[in-house]
C-alpha cells in the first residue's frame, strides 16, 4: 500500500480522500432522510399525544391543591421541561437542512419525562409585579412586540366575566388602543391577530376569527362580556377551548407565535381537570400564557373583595385568590390574647396562585400580578429564595409520601383548614358568685372539642420531627417550624386557659379593689400548670425563635413574632364597668351621659339595620 501510495500523484491522492468523505456523506444523508420522513414523524406525534392524553385522565384527580385546588412576585422557577432525545448539533444541523419543519414538529410533540418533571429548572420570569393595570399592558405590549419580531401572532385575550373583575375590565379595555399603539409605533402590525373570550361557568368567543381592526377591540369588551353570576370560573376549560380553535388556522401560511393573555382575580375553579392538559397544549401549539391578575393570599384559600350594592353599602366578599401552593402548608390557627389583625389573615408573600402560575411558568410566560392583597407584603428580593414548587402537583405528592416532615406539615394544614379554633372569651362578669360561674361555664363547652383538636394536631406534626434536619427547601424549613411552634404554643395555652377557668370556677377569687366587678384573663410569663406544659413552653418558643432568626423578612418570621409576643401562660386581672341598667351608668352629668348613650344606641341599631337587611349576595 505504502508503494503505491508514493507512485500516485498529488492529484490522484487528493481524488480518492475526497471521494472518501462524499461516500460518508451520502450514507449519512441517506440514512437521516429515512428517519425523517414525514409520515413517521406524524405517527410520533399522534402516539405521544394519546400517551399524554391517558397520562392525564389517569391523574387528572392529582392536580388538585390546598383542600380543592394554588405579591410582588419575583422568583423564575417552574418545572423542568422541553426534554426528549439529546443530538449533537451536527444531527441537528443535517435534520434542519433535510427537513426545515422538523423544528415546528419537535416543539409540537415534547412530552417531558417523569424523571425530568421531578427536576426544577430556573428560567425567565414566572411572574413579575407590574403596578396596576397600567403597568400590567405596559408589559402585555413589550411581549407583543417581540413578538411580532419573531413571526406572525395571534393574541388571545380571556376575560374573567365574574362580578368582582367589572371594574378591571374597564381599565383594560380602556387601554386596548394604547397597547396596540405602543405595538405599531416600533413596526407594522399587518402580521398580528387578535380573539377575545370570556368565561364563567362557561366559556364564550367573541370573535368567531381573529380580528385585525383594533378599533373593534375595547367596544367588544365593555358591550358584548356579559357579567356571569354563577359563582364558577372556569378558566382552564376556556383556555382549552380558544386553543383547540385555532390550533391550526392558517397553517398553510406557516408557523405563528401564540400568546394568551388571562385578566382574572381568582385562581380558577377548573385546575384539578384541565391545568396538565392546557400545559401539554400550550407547548404543542407554541403558545405562551401570561396572567394579569392578583398575588395569592398567603396560606388561605379566600380573599376579600369589597362589593357595593345599590343602595350604597359596602361589604367585603369571599373570593378564591390562594394558596401559592399546590398543597397546603400553613396552620390556621388564631392568636389568643390580642386584638384581631385582619392583615395577618390577608397578607401576601409575593406569589401569585399555584395553577395559574405554573400554566405561565410551564409555557414561556408570566403572572402579572396587577394587585397586592390588603394584608401585610413582603419583600420579593427576600422572598425569592421561598418560591413555591411549580411542579406538577402529582409528582410533588410522590415526593412529599417519602418525607416524614413533609407529610406531616401537609396533614396538620390540612387539618386546621377544616377546623378552625375559636378565640376564647377572655373577659367574665363577676357581679356574683352565680353569674361568674355562669359566664366561665359557657366559655369552657368549646375547649374540650379544641384541647380534643389540639393533641391531634400536635400528635400529627410531631411524627415528622424526625426527619426535620432532611428538610433542604427554605420554604418547608420555615413552614414546618412554624407550624410545630404555634401548635406547641396553642395547646400550652388553651391547657393553661382551662385549669384556669375550672379553678376559678370551683373557688372564685376574691377582689382586692371593692369597685371591681370583671375578671379578665391575660397573657403571663408564668406558666402554673405542671412541668410538662412548662417543657412544652420552652420547646415551642425555640422552634418559633429559630423561624425569626432564620427567615427573618418572611411571612412566617412574622407570624412566629407576633406568637411570641404574647406570653404562653395566664393570670387573672380585676377591672370594673358600669353594670347594664344600673344607677352608676348615670352619675355626674346624668343628662348629657343619658344623651350620648341614647345617640350612640340609635347609631348603633341603626347601623345594625343596615347589615342585617337582607340583600342578594353576588356571586363573584
Amino acid at each position: 500500500m505504502s508503494k503505491t501510495m508514493r507512485d500516485m500523484s498529488a492529484w490522484g491522492i487528493s481524488l480518492a480522500v475526497n471521494l472518501s468523505i462524499l461516500a460518508i456523506f451520502h450514507f449519512i444523508v441517506y440514512e437521516s432522510g429515512k428517519q425523517l420522513d414525514t409520515t413517521d414523524i406524524t405517527s410520533i406525534v399522534d402516539d405521544q399525544m394519546q400517551e399524554e392524553e391517558l397520562r392525564f385522565n389517569e391523574t387528572a384527580t392529582d392536580q388538585i391543591g390546598t383542600d380543592g385546588v394554588g405579591a410582588t412576585m419575583s422568583p423564575s422557577l417552574q418545572s423542568a421541561t422541553q426534554v426528549g432525545q439529546q443530538e449533537t448539533p451536527a444531527q441537528e444541523a443535517i435534520e434542519e437542512i433535510l427537513n426545515p419543519e422538523l423544528n415546528m414538529l419537535k416543539a409540537l410533540s415534547v412530552v417531558p419525562a417523569e424523571a425530568d418533571l421531578a427536576q426544577k429548572v430556573e428560567v425567565k420570569g414566572t411572574g413579575e409585579q407590574v403596578g396596576g393595570v397600567e403597568g400590567a399592558l405596559d408589559r402585555v405590549a413589550f411581549e407583543i412586540r417581540n413578538s411580532l419580531k419573531d413571526r406572525k401572532t395571534i393574541v388571545f385575550w380571556v376575560f374573567d366575566a365574574s362580578g368582582s373583575l367589572d371594574d378591571r375590565r374597564e381599565a383594560v379595555a380602556k387601554r386596548f388602543d394604547n397597547v396596540y399603539k405602543q405595538v405599531g409605533e416600533l413596526g407594522s402590525t399587518d402580521a398580528l391577530y387578535t380573539v377575545i373570550a370570556s368565561y364563567g361557568e362557561k366559556a364564550k368567543l367573541h370573535t368567531p376569527e381573529p380580528l385585525q381592526d383594533i378599533t373593534k377591540l375595547s367596544k367588544i369588551v365593555r358591550e358584548e362580556i356579559e357579567t356571569d353570576t354563577s359563582g364558577k370560573e372556569y378558566v382552564f376549560a376556556a383556555s382549552k377551548l380558544v386553543l383547540e380553535k385555532f390550533q391550526n388556522w392558517h397553517r398553510s401560511k406557516g408557523p405563528w407565535n401564540k400568546l394568551v393573555f388571562i385578566v382574572t382575580d381568582e385562581r380558577g375553579d377548573d385546575a384539578p381537570q384541565y391545568l396538565e392538559s392546557v400545559i401539554t397544549l400550550g407547548k404543542r401549539t407554541n403558545t405562551r400564557f401570561f396572567t394579569i391578575g392578583n398575588a395569592a393570599i398567603f396560606g388561605q384559600q379566600k380573599g376579600y373583595v369589597k362589593h357595593v350594592y345599590e343602595d350604597g353599602f359596602e361589604e367585603f366578599l369571599a373570593v378564591d385568590q390562594g394558596p401559592e401552593s399546590a398543597f397546603p402548608d400553613a396552620v390556621q390557627l388564631p392568636f389568643i390574647g390580642s386584638g384581631p389583625d385582619w392583615k395577618i389573615n390577608q397578607m401576601s408573600a409575593s406569589y401569585g396562585p399555584y395553577a395559574l402560575t405554573r400554566l405561565c411558568a410551564e409555557t414561556g410566560g408570566m403572572y402579572l400580578i396587577t394587585a397586592e392583597t390588603r394584608g401585610y407584603n413582603f419583600d420579593r428580593s427576600i422572598m425569592r429564595r421561598y418560591a413555591p414548587d411549580y411542579r406538577p402537583a402529582r409528582v410533588q405528592e410522590q415526593e412529599i409520601a417519602k418525607s416524614g416532615a413533609k407529610s406531616a406539615l401537609v396533614n396538620v394544614a390540612k387539618m386546621t383548614y377544616r377546623n378552625n379554633a375559636p378565640v376564647p372569651e377572655l373577659t367574665f362578669r363577676a357581679y356574683n358568685d352565680n353569674i361568674l360561674r355562669a359566664d366561665i361555664g359557657e366559655a369552657q363547652r368549646p375547649v374540650a372539642e379544641i384541647d380534643y383538636q389540639l393533641k391531634r394536631y400536635y400528635d400529627t406534626i410531631s411524627v415528622g420531627v424526625k426527619q426535620r434536619d432532611d428538610l433542604r427547601e427554605a420554604r418547608w424549613q420555615a413552614a414546618f417550624d412554624l407550624a410545630m411552634g404555634r401548635v406547641m404554643a396553642m395547646r400550652v395555652r388553651y391547657y393553661g386557659y382551662n385549669q384556669m377557668l375550672a379553678q376559678m370556677k370551683v373557688a372564685p377569687k376574691n377582689f382586692e379593689n371593692e369597685k371591681s366587678n370583671m375578671w379578665r384573663l391575660v397573657p403571663s410569663s408564668d406558666i402554673l400548670t405542671g412541668p410538662e406544659m412548662r417543657k412544652a413552653a420552652v420547646s415551642a418558643k425555640d422552634y418559633l425563635k429559630q423561624v425569626i432568626d432564620d427567615h427573618p423578612g418572611t411571612p412566617w418570621a412574622m407570624l412566629a413574632e407576633r406568637e411570641l409576643s404574647m406570653d404562653l401562660g395566664w393570670s387573672w386581672k380585676e377591672y370594673s364597668e358600669p353594670i347594664p341598667g344600673s344607677d352608676g351608668m348615670l352619675r355626674a352629668n346624668q343628662e348629657e351621659v343619658a344623651r350620648l348613650l341614647l345617640a350612640e344606641e340609635e347609631r348603633e341599631t341603626m347601623r345594625r339595620a343596615q347589615v342585617t337587611k337582607k340583600r342578594k349576595r353576588p356571586n363573584l
